[in-house]
C-alpha cells in the first residue's frame, strides 16, 4: 500500500512540475517580428468602467475629415498601423474579408496610419493599391493620436462602444498569428456586438 501511494505521489508531483513549468514559459512568450511586439492574450475582458476615447480630427485619403463624433451610434474596431511595418500588412486581406463577413453589423472599420507625415504618399499608394476598404486615416507621427491613445507599438487593435467608450484596449488582431487564419476569437466578438 505505501509504495503504491509512493509511486502515486512521485507521478503526481511529475504531471504538476511539467504543468507549472509550461504556464511560465507560455505567460512569457511575446513574439517579435519586424519590432513589433505581439502578445495575443487568450481572453479579452471588457473592462468593468470604460474610458472615453480621446477625440481625433484625422483625413481620409480624399482629404475629407472624421471626428471620433462620426463614429457615434456604432462600434467601431480600429487598426493602429503603418506602411513601413510587415505584421500590419499582413493583417490587410484578413481585415478586408472581415469587412465583407460583417457588411451590415453596427460596427464601423477604421485604419489609422502612424506613418511620418513624408511618408503620406506611400501610405496613399498602398491604401489605392490594396484597394483598402473600411475608413483609411491618417494621424502621422507629428499628430497626437499615438501619445493620446497611449499606442506603445504597431499593429495595435481597439474597439469602442457606441458612445465612444474604449470596451477592448488591446483587440484581438484580424488574422490569428497562431493559425494564420481568421481570429475566430475576434469574429465571436462582433457577433455579439451584432
Amino acid at each position: 500500500m505505501k509504495t503504491k501511494l509512493l509511486i502515486l505521489s512521485m507521478i503526481f508531483t511529475f504531471f504538476s512540475c511539467n504543468k507549472s513549468e509550461q504556464k511560465v514559459e507560455e505567460s512569457t512568450e511575446i513574439e517579435q517580428i519586424d519590432s513589433v511586439a505581439t502578445n495575443e492574450s487568450p481572453e479579452t475582458e471588457i473592462p468593468k468602467e470604460l474610458v472615453k476615447a480621446p477625440d481625433f480630427s484625422l483625413a481620409d485619403i480624399n482629404g475629407k475629415r472624421f471626428d471620433l463624433s462620426d463614429f457615434k451610434g456604432k462600434y467601431v474596431y480600429i487598426d493602429i498601423w503603418a506602411t513601413w511595418c510587415g505584421p500590419c500588412k499582413v493583417q490587410i486581406p484578413f481585415m478586408k474579408e472581415l469587412e465583407k463577413q460583417f457588411r451590415g453589423a453596427p460596427i464601423h472599420f477604421v485604419s489609422i496610419s502612424l506613418d511620418k507625415e513624408e511618408d503620406k504618399p506611400i501610405w496613399e499608394k498602398m491604401v489605392r493599391e490594396n484597394q483598402m476598404s473600411g475608413v483609411q486615416l491618417f494621424a502621422g507621427r507629428e499628430n497626437n493620436f499615438g501619445y493620446d491613445y497611449q499606442i506603445q507599438y504597431i499593429p495595435t487593435f481597439l474597439i469602442l462602444d457606441k458612445e465612444g467608450n474604449i470596451m477592448i484596449d488591446s483587440a484581438p488582431a484580424p488574422m490569428d498569428y497562431q493559425t494564420g487564419e481568421i481570429n475566430q476569437q475576434l469574429v465571436d466578438i462582433f457577433k455579439m456586438m451584432n
